[in-house]
This record gives structure tokens, C-alpha cells and sequence, in this order.
């Protein structure tokens, strides 16, 4: 049974990644003597680990490090058909994958999910002795306690509570959250930008998503449904204002995500996959440049809107490889650049990053993650 004072160095070296016990008393305000006698129960619990010698001023001290292989956990994406379960370890590192066909019935997806979450378990082996919980991503809203998926369009649901009903078949805690929200939790733990207290993560997909960390803390708002700009209707001058699934006209959805441009290219009798779509563009092709062009400027645009509203240190868009240097991630810079008020100081830095589905179920992952590293779901 771990302690609030063990919780707080598990999340201090979550953080911030490795350091001394003389630097973990200093951050955490505690005496050395009290950051020495909690480091000892989680080294013999296997939970820490000491590494390299820290050299400074004085005698050279041991950097502490949290342990990949202390705990392991299931993530599951149901946000695209097949869904995608993960093993990782708890530096986020995937150990085991299956697909399942993404049932839309409640109760088959859950017998599908435990028979899946089944070979995980013996794929997975000896990592999964210190299996800690299972986290679930899907489109839509979920509740605040992330139990529940009060709504989502895509599956056709409302109010099932697939946390309690995956948590009885499996013995394994289960947390519930919206997919954006999952993937942009598992790289304020996992990723690159664990350290930055305030950022915002666009994917690019049949649908787009979008989430915000703010002050540390992910953004909800008040029904669970900040960063819903696939529905934000967007006015660019010949954007025209096609009907979305959402029941609206114009929304960033019909221009700017991949179902939208797939459609585009299909009726302009260009090839529909992102790939050779974008050498297309490459060579000049001018319908194929418009395409790319017309879906990366109201991108754009959307996200200068969004710096406008939470000046984020970043702003990371995750999208096909193919598009990563093209006509369309150009027109997103430049279109967002062109909307920003700038500021005095370092501005927003707008970066890609490969998207794969595999990515929402590490982001789920996560969810059970923090409950291990922090004993709630804040970090």
C-alpha cells in the first residue's frame, strides 16, 4: 500500500524524469531523512530503481528512476473498426498488440474485449504479473468519474457503463475516457512533452480530434466537450459549407480530415489514399494541390484560432506520414501563422508527429497508468 508521500516521488520522476534523493527532498519540501526512508520501500517493492551517478557539488549522488517493468497495462482503442488492444510497460512502451472486430452491441463488445484482453494477458507473459488495470478510449463523452460512455455517435451508445462491466469480467480496475482526450494524457505521461504544463494535441483521422492540456491539467470544460473543433464551422472565402455527421453545414470535418479529402479526391478522379494523393501534389498536379491545400488552410485556421484562445507551448498535429511534408502541413503553417496575434516572448510551436491507431490504445493505456503512479487521475 503505497503512501500520499510515495505517490508524490512517483510523480515527480514521472515528470521530470530521473534525479537524486537530494533533489527530490528539495522539490518535494521534505527532509532528506523522510525521501530516504519512502525511496527504500519502493526500491524494495521493485517499483524504483537506482542509475547513474549524479557529479556536482559535494560527494556524487544516485539518480532514481521509475521502473518500466513495475507494473503493466491494457489499453484499448475502440475508436476505429477493428479495435486496437496494447500491453505496455510503465514507460509507455507497447509489449504485446491484437485486433478485435469493433462489436457496436455493448454486451458483444465486451465479450470481445475480455477475450482479447485474454491473449494480451498470455502474450504478455511474465510482464503481465504486475498487471495494474485496464484503460479504454472511444468516441464520444464519457463520464467525469471515467466510468461511463454517456454518449458517443460513432457506436451508437449511451450511458453504457463499460468500465464496470469490463472491471467484473477481467478483475482488472478500468478507467473510460474520450479518445483525444486518451491520446493527449498518454504523451503528457509518456511523450516528449511530459514536462510542458500547457499544450494541445490535433490528430488528423476520418474525424479530427482535439485536446488541451492546461496548467498540467486536461481541459474537460463543462460537459466533457472542449476541443470539439472537427464541429467549429469554418469561413474561408470558396470553402463552401458541405452537411456533416454532426447535422450542422461547413464544420472542419467536411474539409480538413481524411474522410473529407478521400471523398474530395474520389469525385476530382484522384487516388483516395493520402499517399499517392500527396506525390500527386509533389509533382504539381494541380487538382491534387488545391485538394491538400484547401483541407491544410482550414486546418489552419482552426488552429490559430485555438492559440488565440490558450496560447499553448504546443500545439502537436498528428497526421499520415505522407502529409508531414506536403502542400497540406505547408498551408497549415502558413494559415495559422497569418492568424496569430504574436506575442512578446517565445511563441506556440506547431510540430508533427506520425499518427497510427495504435496510438489512441497507448494513450489508454495511460488512464490506468496515472492511477499507479499518482493513486488518482491527475498528475
Amino acid at each position: 500500500m503505497l503512501s500520499p508521500g510515495h505517490y508524490q516521488i512517483l510523480t515527480t520522476l514521472s515528470r521530470g524524469g530521473p534525479c537524486s534523493r537530494t533533489d527530490l527532498a528539495r522539490t518535494l519540501g521534505v527532509s532528506k531523512a523522510s525521501i530516504s526512508g519512502l525511496v527504500r520501500d519502493l526500491l524494495n517493492q521493485n517499483i524504483l530503481c537506482e542509475q547513474e551517478l549524479v557529479f556536482g557539488v559535494g560527494r556524487p549522488s544516485v539518480s532514481l528512476a521509475v521502473r518500466a517493468d513495475a507494473a503493466s497495462f491494457i489499453g484499448v482503442s475502440l475508436q476505429q473498426d477493428p479495435a486496437v488492444l496494447v500491453l505496455t510497460d510503465l514507460h509507455g512502451s507497447v509489449l504485446a498488440r491484437v485486433e478485435v472486430p469493433r462489436a457496436e452491441d455493448p454486451d458483444l463488445c465486451v465479450e470481445s474485449l475480455v477475450a482479447a484482453i485474454d491473449q494480451l494477458r498470455a502474450a504478455g507473459g511474465a510482464s503481465t504479473e504486475r498487471l495494474s488495470g485496464v484503460g479504454v478510449a472511444l468516441p464520444g463523452f464519457v463520464s467525469h468519474d471515467r466510468h461511463t460512455c454517456v454518449a458517443s455517435t460513432a457506436l451508437g451508445w449511451r450511458n453504457v457503463d463499460i468500465g464496470a462491466a469490463l472491471t467484473e469480467r477481467t478483475g482488472l480496475p478500468t478507467w473510460v475516457e474520450n479518445d483525444a482526450n486518451a491520446l493527449i494524457l498518454g504523451e503528457q505521461l509518456f511523450g516528449p512533452l511530459r514536462g510542458s504544463p500547457d499544450f494541445s494535441m490535433v490528430f488528423v483521422s476520418y474525424g479530427i480530434g482535439c485536446a488541451h492540456i492546461v496548467n498540467r491539467r486536461l481541459l474537460r470544460g463543462n460537459a466533457g466537450g472542449a476541443g470539439e473543433i472537427s464541429h467549429a464551422p469554418i469561413a474561408i472565402e470558396g470553402f463552401g459549407a458541405a452537411p456533416c455527421r454532426c447535422g450542422n453545414k461547413g464544420c472542419l470535418e467536411t474539409v480538413a480530415s481524411l474522410l473529407a479529402i478521400t471523398n474530395a479526391a474520389r469525385r476530382a478522379g484522384l487516388p483516395e489514399e493520402i499517399g499517392p494523393l500527396a506525390a500527386l501534389a509533389a509533382k504539381g498536379q494541380p487538382d491534387a494541390l488545391a485538394l491538400l491545400h484547401r483541407a491544410g488552410s482550414a486546418l489552419g485556421l482552426a488552429t490559430a484560432q485555438l492559440i488565440q484562445m490558450l496560447d499553448p507551448s504546443h500545439v502537436v498535429v498528428m497526421l499520415d506520414p505522407a502529409l508531414h511534408d506536403s502542400v497540406f502541413a505547408h498551408a497549415l503553417r502558413k494559415e495559422a501563422d497569418s492568424h496569430i496575434l504574436h506575442r512578446e516572448g517565445p511563441g506556440t510551436m506547431v510540430t508533427f508527429r506520425d499518427f497510427a491507431p495504435e496510438n489512441f490504445a497507448s494513450g489508454a493505456a495511460s488512464l490506468a497508468a496515472r492511477y499507479f503512479i499518482s493513486g488518482s487521475d491527475e498528475l
